[in-house]
């Protein structure tokens, strides 16, 4: 089958990262896939692992470079015909359709939702229909969003995202202290500003803590200026962009996920969470969008309603205080995790979408 993955790649966040894993996936069972995107720090890994790529930028530029972009991926498709075209982002997907009536009207155009605000949805509920487009959630409960918010249900599948290729096993650093982590975009979504909070409240406890800060983006620098404030410098790291998952996960004994999401905001299950799993390393969480199908409250992790900030300090106390805890619960969200998101159900559930 011949398959073409159109998204940015200008990055390291979770999108970028979902399409290398699909797409070497898709490779490694013989599948001639194509990366239709721009530039950036894993494109080399992408042809590394078997994909061709072309460089179609739909994001610079303004409307006349998506127009520039559009008419590139036109020029694509009547050169390549595919059978499917996999968007990983909504604002391609108008182009990517349009072009694939016109010139390879044989090929499904496939949208794969990791959750746009639920106020966006009817909007392009209807222009996607009029298209043709296929999609593809990232959870369970991101495909049932997308049903109550008029993508019919006959043509919406999910399936979670690839995991990455386990180097190491899931030992960790021994220490005096207990190291919580975040693994996310800076920004005011993921607002790791919150662990930092924590942090300086389990301080206060007594407790031998330090913080991992892994990630980059626009909150960056209030994050630094949070910590310098509360008189945490010396207590929070801020690491940057990671790529090496082995080499962070062996520091990390706990990973705090505190996004402000409430209701139908969000992005499914983000890739942090089963990153986590596949280290063993327990996670606490609050309970936003489609997290709590992988983080199981008092088993797999805790999973803490939203601003109920005094149970979530709390489960954090609990795994400080409790190595054994921590290694049961790492273990069972390895568990749940590696059966959820294996290879072979990966590709299981991306090939039975494919079919629809």
């Amino acid at each position: 089958m011949k398959i073409i993955l159109a998204t940015s790649m200008g990055g390291l966040g979770g999108t970028e990262t979902a399409s290398l894993r699909l797409g070497s996936l898709l490779a490694r069972h013989g599948h001639d896939v194509l990366l239709a995107a721009s530039d950036g720090p894993l494109v080399s890994d992408a042809q590394a692992a078997g994909m061709r790529w072309q460089n179609i930028d739909f994001y610079g530029g303004g409307r006349t470079g998506y127009l520039r972009a559009a008419l590139s991926f036109a020029r694509l498709l009547r050169r390549e015909r595919p059978d499917i075209v996999h968007c990983q982002m909504a604002r391609i997907v108008p182009a990517c359709a349009i072009a694939a009536k016109i010139c390879s009207p044989r090929s499904k155009v496939f949208y794969h939702a990791r959750g746009l605000n639920p106020e966006t949805y009817p909007k392009i509920a209807r222009l996607f229909a009029k298209l043709g487009v296929y999609i593809i959630a990232n959870c369970r409960h991101e495909q049932q969003k997308l049903i109550r918010h008029g993508f019919p249900a006959g043509r919406t599948a999910y399936t979670y995202n690839a995991l990455p290729e386990q180097h190491d096993g899931p030992d960790k650093t021994p220490r005096d202290e207990v190291m919580l982590g975040t693994l996310s975009r800076l920004d005011s979504v993921r607002a790791v500003n919150l662990a930092i909070d924590f942090l300086k409240v389990l301080l206060d406890r007594g407790l031998p803590v330090r913080l991992s800060v892994a990630g980059i983006g626009e909150e960056s620098d209030n994050l630094k200026a949070q910590a310098e404030r509360l008189g945490l410098t010396d207590k929070v790291i801020f690491l940057g962009g990671v790529r090496d998952l082995s080499a962070y996960f062996r520091e990390v004994d706990i990973l705090l996920n505190t996004p402000v999401l409430i209701g139908d905001h969000g992005a499914g299950v983000g890739n942090n969470i089963l990153e986590a799993g596949l280290y063993e390393t327990p996670v606490v969480t609050y309970d936003a969008a489609g997290v709590s199908e992988m983080v199981i409250d008092g088993q797999t992790g805790y999973c803490v309603p939203f601003e109920d900030k005094e149970r979530f300090a709390d489960a954090v106390t609990d795994l400080v205080r409790n190595p054994g805890l921590r290694r049961q619960m790492g273990k069972a969200l390895h568990d749940h995790v590696t059966a959820l998101c294996s290879d072979d159900e990966i590709y299981r559930t991306t090939m039975a979408a494919y079919e629809m």
